[in-house]
């Protein structure tokens, strides 16, 4: 692999492989002034009628290589700390520009360096190591210096030249943004570099002894939930198909794709799970999850999953020390609810048939609360009305009481007795 100074190897490579040329029978014998070759931007180029002859490389824009771009892991993992050192893989392109006062200068430099790149499409790793090692000769610069350290010619990939066609609109946009004026010019792609980090990271130990195991692909599905609206604790019944695996304890069940629980009863048709006191009143989607063991090992992985199915799990109101509730027109209610409601849900209370929104919470206070705080309107008519609250949708249930004999016998509870 290669270090980021293998892009200024590159450049260097190029000149060097036009002035060897140059040096064995190139247009230098040809023309009146011996040419030069350089690497600047074509606006620092001094033009005019006594322009000397000249070839210019000026490497314009670099692009991720497409074959290459997700060669390797994740450089990190999910706490942060280095994993690997993933190549970047980049692709180089030149424009190669031909200047000269006399006529036909321009032309015959121009062709003499699209024969160069044409004869040698793939660069030898000699070629690069020389192109390099002359940089450090005589009496180089920093710059110099650093590019002549460049690993290009002992990285894996080899250095390809290729012709890159350039439309006349995107010749014309590339000068117009140089703000210069106009000599012939020419593209070509060079691929690939390939820049790796050498950052020490941890690597994972290597695998001692394999253990392959073949399941039928019978996936478990869930045709029912019952009931459809439970509450926390209670108990929710899924009904389904290819719910047992090896052993009844790798059959777990998962609520909104979280950690795994373990089920009460597992059937192959039938599974029981207490809804779990962490979720929060609203909507929520059940899975069965059957997890597998190799033979080498007791370890659980994960198997096979069934499809998503939606239920309402409802807020329940704790009943009232001395019922019914009490409250007073224009003054704030406070209700207890069960699972506590988070700030960023959406809350209302019902006195009746009269819909009480409750104000959202602050975000900088407690996520979670275990009470609601509702103001009765002063218009509330006074009496005893019926209590719901809803959390994100899902309403508490409201119960007949068919106890004969009872002061609230074919009336709605829980209730809430509002006075003036």
């Amino acid at each position: 692999m290669s270090d980021y100074l293998a892009v200024g190897g590159v450049s260097a490579v190029l000149k060097s492989m036009l002035s060897t040329a140059l040096s064995d029978g190139g247009p230098s014998s040809v023309l009146i002034s011996p040419p030069g070759i350089t690497i600047k931007a074509p606006d620092t180029i001094t033009t005019g009628p006594d322009e000397p002859p000249q070839l210019n490389l000026f490497m314009y824009y670099a692009s991720i290589n497409p074959a290459l771009r997700n060669l390797g892991l994740p450089s990190s993992n999910s706490g942060g700390a280095p994993s690997s050192n993933p190549p970047l893989a980049i692709n180089l392109h030149y424009l190669v520009t031909a200047y000269g006062g006399n006529a036909f200068d321009p032309e015959i430099l121009l062709a003499f360096a699209m024969q160069v790149f044409h004869s040698t499409p793939v660069v030898p790793r000699n070629v690069i190591q020389d192109a390099l090692t002359e940089l450090s000769t005589g009496s180089p610069s920093n710059e110099q210096k650093l590019v002549a350290a460049s690993n290009l010619a002992s990285q894996i990939e080899q250095i390809k030249i290729t012709p890159e066609a350039l439309t006349t609109e995107e010749i014309y946009r590339l000068w117009t943004a140089f703000q210069t004026n106009y000599r012939p010019t020419t593209s070509y792609q060079v691929s690939v570099v390939v820049i790796q980090d050498s950052k020490t990271y941890k690597s994972n130990l290597p695998v001692r002894s394999r253990s392959v195991l073949a399941l039928p692909l019978i996936s478990p599905v869930i045709e029912s939930v019952s009931p459809s609206m439970a509450a926390i604790g209670q108990i929710l019944s899924i009904n389904g198909s290819n719910f047992l695996g090896d052993s009844a304890v790798l059959t777990t069940v998962s609520f909104d794709g979280g950690a795994a629980v373990s089920a009460a009863t597992v059937q192959g048709d039938l599974v029981r799970v207490a809804v779990p006191p962490t979720l929060q009143a609203g909507t929520h989607t059940v899975r069965v999850l059957r997890g597998t063991t190799f033979p080498s090992s007791t370890r659980v992985h994960p198997g096979f999953s069934s499809n998503p199915v939606p239920f309402q799990l409802i807020p329940t109101i704790p009943p009232a020390l001395t019922p019914p509730f009490q409250a007073k027109q224009g003054q704030p209610f406070a209700l207890s609810v069960s699972p506590d409601v988070g700030n960023l849900q959406q809350v209302v209370v019902y006195v009746g048939d009269q819909a009480l929104p409750v104000p959202a919470a602050p975000l900088t206070g407690a996520s979670l609360s275990g009470t609601i705080t509702v103001e009765i309107p002063s218009t509330l008519a006074a009496g005893t009305h019926p209590l719901r609250v809803e959390v994100d949708g899902a309403q508490s249930r409201i119960a007949l009481d068919g106890i004969s004999g009872s002061p609230t016998f074919g009336q709605w509870l829980p209730q809430v007795q509002v006075g003036p």
